[in-house]
Order: structure tokens, then sequence, then C-alpha cells
């Protein structure tokens, strides 16, 4: 008897232990994470972003026509929801829901393993736009330098290599279940234990965005904000880069907590090579402030309180401050820390929330697109002076730039492709099988064959593959209005790279990604 008592005894205490283990990551990982506020920037955090927006419309009550675009950063820097639902309630005089589910990376295999989460948030139309880089086709040549070829590569290698966590962590974080069950027999006893794991623990899930949330939220109340990849503060009328850099001149409004505990700007060794940097502080008033710099870091300026005072009694507002830097530098002529293909003249560097300290709150929004300086860069220029500037800052020196390599991956891919018969392998049918799959949901789909740099589509677009991948895009949609090509809608200028549209590119293509879900508008 004592020893059953002792074994049953055991065996509760380990039930316990269990029992609070799942329970305590449940609430912390599964639950408590989600109820953050959302303050990451646009194109930071592509997979909590994307999770997070899947949960709020999954709690959100339907009232309209829902549209669910999906797909890579091509369709993140394509795809403007706001802009899209301004043009679809011009033609159709109808208010219409459309929301962007996005990130790096994904191709029709992961849409295809997301299927029921889509689903789950209700769409009347789910709208796929996708480009070359979708398919993943460059992966057999990379697979297989020599002789690799899509035609022939083995189905199995390449959906190990569009698992690799190395390189699509996404099948880890958003769908490890589905991911274990399509490809159980594929991955092997300790990649199965991974994903097992992962579905049932959210710390290890969501392990590598769970830090670089809540470190993000500890930096913008306790820190400096002076840690992060992307500016995420107030616009500015003259423009940031998305890593905060300003120009040679720049303006801002005045905000008390610039007086009181003061702002950061980096100071980088580029600009001092001059001489000290002296940054020219005023307004319309005449008020003034000049301060100097003449070493590098992060360097803190304590706003001058009469840049706060109100310019009359009628004026909610304290005037623009306008910032005057003494000199510039360029990426192109950096050092290594700051090296960049680029001959944009650059100034200081702003924290990540500049402007925006005393209004925290605000933060927490659906992370929208904003214009950047980097966006500005063709918008000028001749097609000449565009070929030139994109073969530099794209191709060139590539050996220097090992973080660039797949960049001649792909441009080799896309020649190499050309000489190739076209085969519907692995993303192609993945494709075609998500597409069926919501037909019999009687869920429409509009596929977007989206718009592509001119000069890198010029390099296998004559070719029977192209004419023959298009032809059979066109067959999985049923044709009709289930199947768009925009790949020459736009001119080169509209494209940071191959694929990726500017701010100007993606507002063009507001109205012509309305006129065609218009269509399918009850």
């Amino acid at each position: 008897m004592q020893s059953s008592s002792k074994h049953r005894y055991k065996i509760t205490i380990l039930l316990s232990i269990t029992l609070s283990v799942f329970l305590s990551d449940f609430l912390l990982f599964r639950y408590s994470f989600w109820e953050l506020p959302n303050e990451s920037s646009w194109g930071a955090d592509f997979f909590y972003n994307f999770l997070n927006e899947v949960k709020v419309h999954e709690r959100s009550q339907k009232k309209k026509f829902r549209v669910v675009a999906i797909g890579s950063s091509v369709a993140g820097y394509s795809f403007n929801p706001q802009g899209v639902e301004e043009e679809l309630r011009k033609i159709t005089n109808k208010d219409v829901e459309v929301i962007l589910l996005s990130y790096a990376g994904m191709p029709p295999l992961d849409a295809y393993l997301m299927r029921k989460k889509i689903l789950s948030l209700s769409p009347d139309l789910v709208v796929y736009p996708i480009n070359f880089v979708d398919w993943r086709l460059y992966r057999a040549y990379v697979l297989d330098p020599k002789n690799g070829k899509n035609e022939t590569m083995e189905e199995g290698k390449l959906i190990l290599d569009a698992l690799d966590l190395r390189d699509a962590p996404q099948s880890k974080v958003i769908f490890p279940f589905e991911t274990f069950l399509e490809f159980w027999d594929l991955l092997g006893f300790n990649k199965n234990a991974e994903y097992l794991t992962a579905s049932l623990f959210g710390f290890y899930q969501y392990k590598e965005i769970y830090w670089k949330i809540t470190s993000a939220l500890w930096e913008h109340r306790f820190g400096r904000n002076t840690k992060y990849g992307e500016y995420n503060g107030v616009q500015i009328p003259e423009r940031v880069t998305f890593r905060g850099w300003t120009g040679k001149s720049f303006s801002f409004l005045p905000r008390s907590y610039m007086a009181k505990k003061g702002f950061y700007i980096q100071v980088v060794e580029e600009i001092l090579r001059e001489g000290k940097l002296i940054v020219s502080l005023r307004n319309s008033s005449g008020k003034t402030q000049d301060i100097e710099f003449s070493s590098p870091g992060w360097k803190k300026i304590v706003l001058n309180p009469a840049f706060l005072d109100l310019p009359n009694k009628n004026n909610d507002h304290p005037e623009m401050v306008q910032a005057e830097l003494s000199q510039t530098w360029v990426p192109y002529f950096a050092g290594p820390e700051h090296k960049d293909w680029s001959r944009d003249e650059l100034g200081v560097r702003l924290q990540q929330i500049f402007g925006m300290e005393d209004e925290l709150p605000s933060l927490d929004r659906q992370p929208v697109r904003e214009e950047r300086i980097e966006d500005l860069r063709y918008s000028k220029m001749s097609e000449k002076e565009y070929e030139e500037y994109f073969y530099f800052r794209m191709l060139t020196d590539l050996k220097k730039r090992p973080g660039l390599g797949y960049i001649q991956v792909l441009a080799d891919s896309k020649k190499r492709i050309a000489k190739e018969k076209f085969h519907p392998a692995l993303h192609f049918r993945y494709m075609k099988q998500l597409i069926g799959y919501f037909k019999e949901k009687d869920l429409p789909v509009l596929l977007i064959n989206n718009p592509e740099n001119p000069i890198t589509l010029s390099w296998y677009e004559g070719s029977d593959w192209y004419k023959d991948h298009i032809s059979y895009l066109k067959d999985i949609t049923g044709a009709g209005n289930h199947f768009v090509d925009f790949s020459r809608e736009l001119p080169s200028q509209d494209f940071w790279d191959f694929h990726h549209l500017t701010f100007q590119g993606s507002k063009k293509m507001n109205s012509k990604y309305a006129v065609a879900i218009s269509k399918f508008v009850e």
C-alpha cells in the first residue's frame, strides 16, 4: 500500500509540473505576449507583424467585403491596403476592408501550409501578387551550381531546402505543426522533434521574435532609442532613410521632452573628415541654437526651450525647427561599418522613435509604409542614368558584399531559366493546390503577376519558359478575372531592385490593383 501511495504521489507531482509548464507557457507566450502593444516598424519584424495581423483580424468582427492580400516582400513593397481601399471606394462606391499578410520570403508552399489560417479570417477574396523570386527557382542552381536545372531537380531536395530553418525560419515560427503534418516522412527525427516542440511550446516557437519585441518595448520606455534596425519615428518633411539617416537639412516639430531630457543623434566619423560638425537649429521667428561635434557617436541635444513657445495665441503648435548641417557624408566612400553602394549625401541619424516619446501609445498601430530617402533616389533619373546606377547599386563588387550574393544568383537564374523548358515543380504545384483548396471553399483567388523591373525582365521575358509559365498561371486560375499580368506596368525608376517597388511605384499600383479587385466586389 505504501509503495502504491508513493507511486501515485510521484505521478501527481509529475502531472502538476507538466501542467504548470504548459499553463505558464500558454499564459506568457501564447496569450500575454500578443497583448503587448505593437510598436514595430513597417519593414522590421516581418514574422511578428504577420502573426499579429492574423490575431488582430481573427478577433475582429467582419462588417464588410473583406480582401486578404498575401505574399512575400514583393507584395509587402507593392500592396498598400489603405491606398487600395481608397481606390476601391472611388470605383465601387462601397467600403471594402483590405488586409495585407506579408513577410519576406513567403513562397506558395508557405501560403499553402497557412491556408487554414488565411481561411480563418473569413475573406471574400484572396489576392496574391507574385514575382519570379517567389518561385525560388534559383535554389536549383544554388544546390547544384554546375548542372542544376528546374526541369530535373529532385523535388525532395527542393522541399528540404525550402524548410531549412537557417534560410526559412518561418516554418518553425508560423506553421510548425502544419509543416510536420505535411512533411514528417521527409524531415527525419531531429527536424520532426523540432517542429513538434515548436507546436507544443510557445517559448520555443516564438523565441526568435519574443526577445526582439520585448527589448524594443523596453528601449522605447527606458532606453535612449538608439538600438534599432529601422526608423519608426515621426515622418519629417525632407524624409529620412529606412535606417533613420537625414540629409544635409531636415525639419521637425519640437516636443516638450526634447527640451527636458533631450534627444540623440548619431554622428559618424565620415562626416567629421572635413572638421567638426555644426548643427544649426532655426525657426522662422528667429530663434537659434548651434551645437558643435568633434567626435563620432550618439550625441545628446537638449533643445532650447524657446523653440516650444507658441508663435501667437491662435496657434496650437510651436513653429517647425529647421536643422542645417555644416557637411554631409556619402556611404560609398565610408569605412567598413557604414560602407554601402549608395551615392546619397547623408547627415546624422535620428533616434528610432524620434518625435514620438511624448506619444508612445500612438506607436501601437498596424505598421504602415512611409516614404523614405531611398524611395526618392531614382524619381528624377533618365532611363540611362537609372540603368547605370542600377548596375552600380545591385551588381557591382559583389565579392566584397557577401550579403548580396543571392542577387547575383537571382540574376544568373533568370538568364539560365530562359534556356530551360517550363516544368511546374514544387512552388508552382503548391500554388495550384492552394487555389484548388480555396475553390473548394467557394473562395475566389486573384493571382497577379506583379510588376518587374524592365531591366531584369528583359533577361528572360522572350523565352519559351516565360511564355509557358504565364500560360500555366492562367490555366490554374481559370484565367478570366482571376489572373492579371502586371509585369510591364511600371518603368524602371519605380523599382528599388529587381522586383521591390519604391513608394511612388506602390502608389501607382493602388488604382491598378483596385480595378482588378473591383470585379469581385459584390
